[in-house]
């Protein structure tokens, strides 16, 4: 596009023009620790603890509409899906609230879903419907752990289903996905995810920061 052509991305960590994210930084990304799938998750994963780079990549996506990001950040979900235990009938994503939707014109992570689905040869489909008009983004921990109000959009399931989203903080968007989901007939719900909030205890080492400097 031409306006990428006239204003290049700069990279989330140092500044650098040419890209969301340069090869020192994006190898400097750190990865998410493990943690236990919420139930009734049977599995997840994610690439990166939401910190630093990944923090400001997400956000720039996210908040301001900066896709770039999401050509460095799409790849590596998808082969981070590749480590699941089961496989999968079709993948689904956790929608975005009508806020958040009104205000970016695109849910991104249906934007992932498709991605992970192509690179994987399975079907992607719009599976679950967001009853709610919250937005999970600033509640509280044990509200966040509900998660929102989701329901199921077409016939029964009964198959495995991968639930795509961008970041998890406490789990609850993706147990309450799976909940609805297996309630509805599917047998298996897996999910993943670019990025995990670190727990208490696990303290953030790096912050989210756009640097005012370039590195060249």
């Amino acid at each position: 596009m031409l306006i990428e052509a006239l204003f290049p991305a700069r990279c989330a960590g140092c500044g650098v023009r040419g890209g969301a994210v340069c090869a020192s930084c994006e190898a400097a990304l750190l990865p998410a620790p493990h943690a236990p799938a919420p139930p009734p998750l049977e599995w997840w994963a994610a690439c990166f603890t939401y910190e630093g780079v990944a923090r400001e990549m997400i956000a720039r996506a996210k908040y301001r509409n900066e896709r770039a990001a999401l050509h460095v950040l799409a790849p590596r979900l998808a082969e981070a899906v590749g480590a699941s235990p089961v496989s999968f009938d079709v993948v689904t994503w956790a929608p975005a609230s009508r806020a958040r939707y009104a205000h970016a014109g695109v849910d991104h992570a249906a934007l992932l879903a498709r991605v992970v689905a192509r690179a994987h040869g399975t079907p992607v489909r719009r599976l679950l419907v967001r009853a709610d008009t919250l937005s999970q983004t600033g509640r509280v921990a044990s509200e966040r752990r509900i998660g929102p109000q989701l329901r199921v959009a077409g016939r029964p399931l009964a198959r495995t289903v991968l639930v795509v989203d961008d970041v998890a903080t406490t789990g609850g968007t993706l147990a309450a996905a799976a909940r609805v989901l297996r309630a509805c007939g599917a047998r298996t719900v897996i999910a993943a995810t670019i990025a995990r909030t670190p727990r208490p205890g696990e303290a953030a080492r790096i912050h989210a920061y756009t640097s005012t400097t370039t590195c060249g």
